[in-house]
């Protein structure tokens, strides 16, 4: 071969071999990287288990959508806030009869000052009257009113509306899925605190009135 001919194959070979070199090269470079990853994937199931593995993260999911929920649910929450004057009725639409101001203070966990500025506002409007007791005269029974009765069935009537919304736009099989799922969770949390008396009231007077409400509507603020 001539040496016009040598020369350009000479640097074909150089070329190939350079190639050659940058393609190893490359090939390591990702094993390496491939090396690398495999024990931090490794620390990172081993942290995994150690917190809790899958029940931990799908703990911080569960608390996340929480989250969610009372960030885009602010307006409706404060809409249908069932406390307050709504938690005084409610107390006393179980009551069968009246409540002392003292009695309706306990069973709405608020000071007997705040309960008599909402027992004032609740008089005012007609919804509930208070009078002395004939047994003890030092006592003011409350009792409520046909318009009391009103009001509470109207809220109810609208928490059940909106709440029905949503479930609508959840879709029946997603609906029925959810309600499940939250009754059994509410069985897991009664058992791990012990609670092994009557569950919450489901009789139809309350189911009537109060909807999903039940018996916890009562705490006010």
């Amino acid at each position: 071969m001539d040496e016009k001919n040598v020369r350009p194959a000479a640097r074909a070979a150089e070329r190939a071999g350079k190639c050659d070199a940058e393609c190893a090269a490359e090939s390591a470079g990702k094993c390496d990287a491939e090396c690398a990853a495999e024990p931090a994937a490794k620390c990172d199931a081993v942290s995994r288990e150690a917190q809790g593995g899958e029940w931990s993260a799908l703990a911080r999911d569960l608390m996340t959508q929480t989250r969610r929920l009372r960030m885009y649910g602010k307006g409706a929450m404060r809409r249908w806030d069932g406390r307050g004057r709504v938690g005084v009725l409610h107390v006393l639409h179980h009551s069968d009869g009246t409540l002392t101001a003292g009695e309706l203070a306990r069973a709405c966990h608020v000071t007997s000052a705040r309960m008599a500025q909402t027992l004032n506002q609740l008089e005012a409007d007609g919804l509930v009257t208070r009078a002395p007791s004939e047994a003890d005269r030092r006592r003011t029974n409350v009792r409520m009113t046909d318009a009391g009765e009103a009001e509470l069935r109207s809220y109810f009537d609208g928490v059940t509306h909106f709440t029905a919304g949503l479930l609508r736009e959840l879709g029946e099989k997603d609906s029925r899925e959810l309600v499940r799922i939250l009754g059994k969770l509410a069985d897991v949390l009664r058992e791990a605190e012990g609670n092994v008396g009557p569950d919450a009231p489901t009789d139809a007077r309350c189911a009537d009135a109060c909807g999903a409400e039940g018996g916890d509507a009562h705490e006010a603020r």
